[in-house]
């Protein structure tokens, strides 16, 4: 059986830790907290494309769903991150990728996630707290703009020292 390769078990370690680490952040401050998943989901997409990218999300999505306290309807949160995944994905380029899209292209999936939680809070009847939506829209984003570059480096050289 072969072994999986570096990339994709450095992405899922990523996921894992983003998702875990959320959790522990938001149970023991009162502080917003970004969203830690996305980066990594975003910076994926963008190296595997829209389809995987969908798939890279949906994963994600169901990591953070069955995360506590877990979304109020099961599976919402794999749809956005879906979407997110989709959109990262289709801007996916070919070559080395400047560093202006790639931080434009994670805070487009930070827009998207976000505005998908607010449509989800407001069709479920659910108070939205504009402040902290404002507040965690901007930190995602902020860190999106941060990272993403970063590790979709990381992922070109993992991919390169393969070969």
């Amino acid at each position: 059986m072969p072994l999986p390769s570096p990339v994709l078990t450095v992405r899922m370690v990523l996921l894992l830790l983003g998702a875990v680490t959320s959790v522990l952040l938001a149970a023991r401050s009162q502080l917003t907290v970004p969203d830690l998943v996305l980066p990594v989901v975003v910076a994926g997409a963008l190296r595997v494309g829209p389809s995987r990218g969908a798939l890279l999300g949906l994963a994600a999505g169901w990591l953070v769903d069955l995360m506590p306290p877990g979304s109020a309807v099961l599976g919402t949160a794999a749809l956005l991150y879906a979407g997110a995944g989709l959109l990262a994905g289709g801007g996916r380029r070919e070559g080395e990728t400047p560093f202006g899209w790639v931080a434009s292209v994670g805070v487009a999936a930070t827009v998207v996630v976000t505005a998908g939680r607010v449509a989800v809070a407001v069709l479920s009847g659910a108070a939205v707290q504009w402040s902290g939506v404002a507040a965690q829209l901007a930190l995602s984003a902020l860190l999106c703009a941060a990272v993403v570059p970063l590790l979709v480096r990381c992922e070109q050289r993992l991919d390169r020292g393969r070969r």
